[in-house]
């Protein structure tokens, strides 16, 4: 994750000291980051699909260009 694109990788050097705080061996500290980096690219796929279902929603409805005529009856 090099590119900055969500709005919680503001915030990803602040975790990431947090995390050289807590004692922990070298493994254990790259599984937690290796976790944390899943856990944003899974936000960020439901903040699109999410983002997708509303571009969906406000799309116009496709109108039927036929017109209707009244049954003869």
């Amino acid at each position: 994750m090099k590119q900055k694109i969500s709005k919680t990788n503001e915030s990803l050097a602040f975790f990431d000291a947090r995390l050289d705080e807590v004692r922990m061996s070298g493994h254990e500290r790259l599984k937690a980051k290796a976790r944390m980096a899943q856990a944003e690219a899974i936000v960020d796929g439901i903040s699109a699909l999410f983002g997708l279902i509303k571009r969906a929603l406000k799309a116009p409805a496709p109108r039927s260009y036929r017109r209707t005529s009244t049954s003869a009856g």
